[in-house]
This record gives C-alpha cells, structure tokens and sequence, in this order.
C-alpha cells in the first residue's frame, strides 16, 4: 500500500471535543498520522487510557484511512469499535481510548482561514450573537442527549447484564462533555435544570429500546439536593414509568446537608427508587456512616481499583476487607472503569458483584441501534466475562477491620510464594509501548520459534513480569522475551546477576529501542495489508 506524505490538497482536521486544560484543540492531518502516549507523534495524547502506539491514519486515493494498532481500549468510529482499516468521512466521531475528536474534511476550495469546527453539528453562532444563556437554552431544548453504559453482574456463576447508567452528552461544540455541560450552568445557576433533563431523557430513550426489568442509573446535580424540585421530578418519573427499576446515584460531597439527605432517602423508598454511593472511599466516609445512609450499591472509587492486578499486595488485602464489610452491611459492591481482563478477573476474586468499565462497553447513543445489536452485544461480552471465576466468600466475617486485615494477612502469608507467581503474567508488544520510554528492561533471550519462547518463559523461577514480543529480522522473525521494567540501568543490574546465575546472559536494554523495533514491525505489516 503506498502512503502519500505531501502535503494534503484539503483542510483536514481532528478537533478535540472534549476540552479541558489538555485539549489539543485542532490538530491537522499530514499523512502518515501516528496518534499515541509517546512524545513525536502527530497526535500526542497523555493519558492511561492511550496505547503507547494507538492508531494510524493513512492516504490511498485521496482518502483517510484509519488503523487500530492493537490498542489495548480500542479506537472507536461512531461508536463502533474498529479492528479493520476504516475509512474516515466528514463529522465523524473518532474516540482513542477515552478521547474524543471530531473529523472535518473542509473542501480545496473552502474559503481561507475556515475554521474546521464550523461543519460540527449545531456550531455555535460564527457572528458570535447568541449569548450564553441562548447557548445553553438551545442545550436544554434539544442539545443534550443520553448515552447509556451498560452495567453487568460478574460475580458468581450468572454474568448478565442488569442495567445501563445513563449518561449525558450534547450535539453542541464546546459542550461536549458533562464537566463542559455543567460549567456552563453554573453562572446562570441551571445546573439542577440540565440534572433533571438529562435525567428525564435518559427515561424516556430507554423506554422502547430496554427491556423493562434493566436497571437504569440516573444521576443527580448536588445542587438538586439545595432545591424542592428534586421530589417533584423523582414523582413524576415513578409515574411516567412505574414498571422500570430505577437507581439513583449520588456522591460523596451530596451527603453534606444530613436533614435534607434523610428527607430524599425517604421519598426514595417510597417511590421504589433504588441509590448508589459513587466515588467510595474509605477516607471520604467511615463505615458507621455508610450504614446510616444504607444505600443499595456503592461504587468504589476509581483510584482505588485502577490496575488493581498491579498493586502491591497490602493495598489488595485493604480493598478486599472493604468489599467484605460493606457486603456485611447488606450493600453490594461494584467497580467503575474496568479496562481489561486482568482487572476484571482481579475485581471478581475480591468479591466485586457489578462491574462497569470499557471492558463491558463504551457509552452508546442507543437511539441509533436496533434492539436486537442491542442484545447480541449484551450476549457477546457475557460470553467474554464468562470465563472469569469468581472467588467465593467462605465464611460471614465481623465489622472489625483489624481482625479482617489479619486473618487476610495470615492466608497471604501462608501461599506467598503461590500468590506470587499465579499473578506473574507474560505481556506484550502493547504493554510494552505503554511504558515510559526512559526504562530499562532487561532481554533473555531470542527465538525464531514462538513456542521455544513460551516455553522459556514458563521454566523460569525467579518472581515478576515478563513480556514475549516480536520483531522483524533481515529474513524472518523474532521473538523475544523481556524481563521487568527499571528506572535505570543500576536498579536493573542486581536483577541481571540473578538471571546470570541461573545461566542465563542477559542484556539490559533502554526501553525505547525495544519500542522503536516494535513500532517498525507494527508499520511493516500495516504496509503490507
């Protein structure tokens, strides 16, 4: 496949549509475009959710088209996500792991200084005479839209999903996002206003495409809480929807006011509204506390459970004592932003009964899908989760966390050595990528066979991670197998010497020569296809 690296004869453009202090803005498409987390990319996005290597734009006949690089989130066009070469047309909405970006292709001939935002849906007035309050009013009206990510059981034998919360979204440049949304309600004091539409839409959509007996998680404005209006429009939903199970979710910081808590928490029960903690944390709220709220689920902070299979062990332990108490307090536990199968499977062992995450789905506008991919997608990832084991709980524990934390510390102490290695894990080519660039590791051994370097790798008796990835060679290729990742190359040498008395040779390498070959295998193939 040839690549054109002139010059393009049009104004193409991805336009960041999700603002913030590290918006790129818009950023021009020079063929060949390599987007990912590394510095000297054309399109360098820093954040956890973006491979090292994400994607690739390229030009055949005039055309872009892009490609998936084997990202660990994915690279979704319009919500779908791709694994082929795709092509790129005007206003579409591409998302690099959790990065949003709108494409405008203006025409040759498009009169100079054109700004590529001006082909977004509904743009903001060019003369600049709708005001603020006109902005947001139109918003309101017909603006905001709901997304809906679903939300699946993982513990036990049954993985189903049991719901989707609702999220909102906007047709309108430059309030994007809900932080966008809200930032502009706040100086025309209409943020429970945009709470209660999105909230209210999100219903509605739902009502023709879900079945009946899916929970919906609905979300509410902390300024809600300082209004009567928030009864009034809960009332209104029982009404509209008496059949539909309902989750009301709040956070930590809407717990403040402790008269006007217990006044919804009430009407909630009586309306058959179930609640949701998000953002748990045992440093935000004491247990004693969470008992008094009582409410149904609790969604455990992100930075909590963020690469969880990662965590030293002592920071597992705590998380699992505290899924176990709050299941003694008759709540159910549930994890937010599951990425990948190694949290996933983690999460299930501690106890964890829902899960919500990319690694279940990304939002979806399901006003654009049938109810039947509806359902095979529900099927398809209930297939995928499925083979994850839940760890089942033994036996009801008390309240007190020191005896928790020692009986934990106890059976850890018991299996180290088996913990330890059952947690090993082989990585891989995008693993690696993802890794600062100005690490080292350290190199085993190579193989023109695959199976000689599995097999390798499954012989070796010294504790930590291990990464088999492969390269292009004069002839043929190579796999090679890497051993663990240093901040220089005197924290790896005592690793190499124990390696050498095994009988090994090692070689410790700077990560980005290890990336840059990776990187050229990677384009090598693209070429080809």
């Amino acid at each position: 496949m040839e690549t054109n690296s002139t010059t393009p004869t049009a104004n193409r453009f991805l336009v960041d549509q999700d603002g913030g202090d590290d918006s790129v803005g818009s950023v021009l498409i020079a063929p060949p475009f390599r987007i990912g987390r590394r510095e000297g990319f054309d399109l360098c996005l820093v954040s956890p959710n973006v491979s090292g290597l994400h994607a690739e734009i390229l030009e055949e006949d005039g055309k872009l088209w892009l490609y998936d690089l084997n990202s660990t989130n994915g690279t979704f066009v319009n919500d779908e996500r791709v694994d082929v070469k795709t092509l790129l047309e005007d206003s579409d909405t591409v998302v690099f792991g959790n990065r949003t970006f709108r494409v405008i292709l203006a025409d040759a001939g498009s009169p100079a200084g054109r700004r590529p935002m001006a082909t977004v849906e509904n743009p903001v007035v060019a003369d600049s005479e709708e005001t603020p309050k006109q902005k947001f009013q139109r918003l309101l009206d017909s603006g905001a839209v709901p997304f809906f990510q679903p939300i699946f059981e993982i513990s036990g034998d049954s993985k189903r999903l049991i719901g989707y919360e609702v999220l909102g979204r906007s047709r309108i440049f430059g309030l994007k996002t809900p932080d966008q949304m809200f930032a502009a309600a706040l100086p025309l004091e209409m943020e429970s206003d945009l709470s209660r539409v999105l909230r209210q839409r999100g219903i509605a959509a739902a009502h023709d495409k879900l079945p009946e007996d899916l929970k919906l998680f609905v979300n509410t404005h902390p300024a809600e809480l300082e209004c009567t209006v928030l009864g009034k429009s809960l009332h209104e939903l029982r009404k509209s929807y008496p059949d539909r199970p309902i989750v009301l979710e709040l956070s930590e910081s809407s717990l403040n006011a402790p008269d006007t808590f217990a006044e919804l928490r009430s009407t909630l029960r009586n309306l058959d509204i179930g609640l949701a903690l998000h953002d748990f944390s045992a440093a935000k709220i004491h247990l004693a506390e969470l008992n008094e709220i009582a409410p149904d689920i609790v969604k455990f902070d992100s930075a909590l459970i963020h690469q969880i299979y990662k965590a030293p062990l002592k920071q597992q332990r705590l998380i699992r004592a505290m899924v176990k108490m709050v299941k003694e307090l008759g709540i159910t536990p549930m994890a937010e932003y599951i990425e990948s199968d190694d949290e996933h499977k983690k999460l299930t062992q501690m106890g964890f009964e829902f899960g919500q995450g990319f690694y279940y789905g990304h939002p979806i506008d399901i006003t654009k899908v049938s109810v039947e991919q509806l359902k095979q997608n529900a099927e398809a990832i209930k297939e995928v989760i499925s083979t994850a084991s839940s760890k089942p709980e033994k036996s009801k524990s008390t309240l007190r966390p020191a005896d928790i934390l020692k009986k934990l510390e106890e059976e850890e102490a018991a299996t180290s050595e088996e913990t330890w290695k059952s947690s090993d894990i082989t990585r891989d080519s995008d693993w690696l990528m993802q890794q600062r660039e100005n690490t080292y590791t350290i190199q085993l051994m190579m193989s023109p066979s695959k199976e000689a370097a599995e097999n390798f790798i499954a012989k070796q008796t010294l504790a930590g991670e291990y990464a088999l990835y492969h390269k292009q060679g004069k002839s043929s290729l190579w796999y090679v197998v890497l051993h663990g990742i240093f901040e220089n190359r005197d924290v790896a040498k005592p690793r190499a010497e124990n390696f050498k008395k095994c009988g090994i040779s090692p070689l410790i390498r700077r990560l980005s020569a290890v990336q840059n070959e990776i990187y050229k295998r990677v384009q090598a193939e693209t070429s080809n296809h």
